[in-house]
């Protein structure tokens, strides 16, 4: 269950603005492909219970079931990013407060 804490606190307006525009980069910049080029240090944080997928509310079932798996999506863009570091979280999900 997601807490209201990041859309409530005093830095909700930061919040926002910063999903909104990962909102546009998912849907208008499809940067998966952009990972290998990352030169900067990078931690990715990840829920394992995490199932999030934009676009698997209206997704057919066969889809559904596949998308937001991040067991793999997190080892697989780890993977990607050169010098990349994953810490995995086995009891969170999607944006653990």
């Amino acid at each position: 269950r997601m807490q209201a804490g990041m859309s409530l606190g005093n830095g909700r307006q930061a919040v926002a603005w910063n999903q909104a525009l990962t909102y546009d980069m998912v849907f208008n910049q499809p940067v998966v492909y952009e990972l290998p080029k990352l030169s900067v240090p990078t931690t990715l944080f990840i829920g394992l219970k995490d199932r999030t997928a934009i676009g698997k509310d209206t997704a057919p079932p066969e889809v559904k079931a596949r998308v937001g798996d991040y067991t793999k999506l997190g080892k697989r863009a780890a993977e990607a990013i050169p010098n990349a570091k994953l810490v995995e979280f086995a009891d969170l999900g999607h944006s653990p407060q």
